[in-house]
């Protein structure tokens, strides 16, 4: 762990915590940011909390946004950069197990690092790099090891997804989930109801891009809680898939799990994920049928076709990267469509696409060359049988 670059690391960030305490108010670097800074991890995001209020927060700065006023997150905008402030507070009443029905605004830090998840999140940094940990989260850290701030069951029944984000941060960092947090996520697992399913999947991204992934998405499933979630519940075959990307990863699950597409939909990805999945289930059945490569390559781009060839071992990647097109495209065939029907001599209809595909199949195996004589020849052979 390296803290001894907290200038260079925060830069002008520290300057916004200096700007708070000039104007007499508390301010500090937290959560994941403080994380990742002692775990010497580059980081993007910076979040602030302070015991100013809401308003005092806009009153400080020139430009801001009420990006969660009502929870006392304000957006201020220094030297072009935005940052996330949120006035120190406590939470109550969780009603839906996901998300407080009342808010407190407080003056102490203690009091909010006492409401985050996991003791690893619930740290902060004033701006001389000073830490302030009440949780040993930096104990956590150098043990490898997620656990909860104050009592776990506590933890989840206020939020739910904290369940997840437990197996999405061992993914992420490679560390272990404490017994008793893990044990208090196999006693409310079936909290994760009510959490949406939009949530859960984006978390499950995290998850699946983490370099723990295999073991923390075991620990997920051995724990009971994927019983509850679409897809993840019919789940026992699976590997490690940090290299693999999220559509990837899905499309592995649900042909390695006979999971149906009617199951995977349950996820609500978005129609371009779902083209994707579809996409790669059309090589999978090309190469499976004897399509040549040629005309795989044709439809598909070179990285769906080396992911799926790789998978089933169907073709080396580097005679997938060698094999070059004669045309990638009809644009580059010798003809129009509109010539093909004038030399067809027929009415438009659904035989045009069938014989431009028959075209371009003839052209890329090599069968016909692409010029305009040998493909008018082999219009007026076949235009009888159209």
């Amino acid at each position: 762990m390296k803290t001894n670059n907290f200038k260079k690391t925060f830069g002008k960030a520290v300057d916004i915590l200096k700007i708070f305490e000039k104007n007499g108010y508390e301010a500090y670097f937290v959560g994941g940011c403080v994380r990742d800074y002692i775990l010497d991890i580059n980081f993007s995001d910076i979040d602030i909390t302070t015991n100013a209020l809401p308003e005092e927060i806009k009153s400080i700065f020139n430009k801001t946004i009420d990006t969660g006023i009502k929870h006392g997150t304000v957006t201020i905008f220094y030297k072009g950069t935005p940052y996330e402030v949120t006035t120190f507070r406590v939470e109550k009443e969780y009603t839906n197990h996901r998300s407080p029905d009342k808010v407190e605004f407080v003056s102490n830090l203690k009091e909010d690092l006492d409401r985050r998840d996991f003791s690893i999140n619930a740290m902060a940094l004033d701006s001389n790099g000073n830490l302030y940990d009440y949780h040993n989260g930096k104990q956590d850290l150098n043990n490898k090891l997620i656990k909860t701030v104050n009592k776990p069951s506590d933890r989840f029944f206020e939020d739910a997804l904290r369940m997840l984000r437990a197996f999405r941060f061992s993914s992420k960092l490679n560390f272990e989930i404490e017994e008793e947090t893990l044990n208090a996520i196999e006693e409310n697992a079936k909290l994760i109801e009510f959490v949406s399913v939009e949530r859960i999947v984006a978390e499950l991204k995290k998850l699946l891009k983490g370099v723990g992934n295999y073991r923390s998405l075991k620990l997920l499933l051995k724990s009971g809680i994927g019983n509850y979630i679409p897809f993840i519940k019919n789940i026992t075959n699976y590997r490690e898939f940090s290299n693999f990307t999220f559509c990837q990863s899905i499309y592995y699950l649900s042909y390695f799990n006979n999971i149906p597409l009617s199951e995977m939909k349950k996820l609500k990805l978005s129609n371009k994920e779902i083209v994707q999945i579809k996409n790669y289930n059309k090589i999978q059945s090309e190469f499976e049928n004897g399509v040549p490569l040629e005309l795989i390559l044709y439809k598909n781009s070179k990285e769906d076709v080396i992911f799926i060839s790789d998978l089933f071992g169907y073709s080396g990647v580097n005679k997938i990267k060698n094999t070059s097109l004669i045309i990638t495209s009809f644009s580059e065939v010798k003809i129009t469509s509109k010539e093909i029907i004038e030399i067809v001599n027929l009415k438009p209809g659904p035989w045009i696409k069938k014989v431009m595909n028959d075209i371009v199949e003839n052209i890329l195996l090599e069968k016909m060359k692409n010029n305009k004589i040998e493909i008018v020849d082999f219009l007026l052979r076949i235009r009888d049988n159209i």
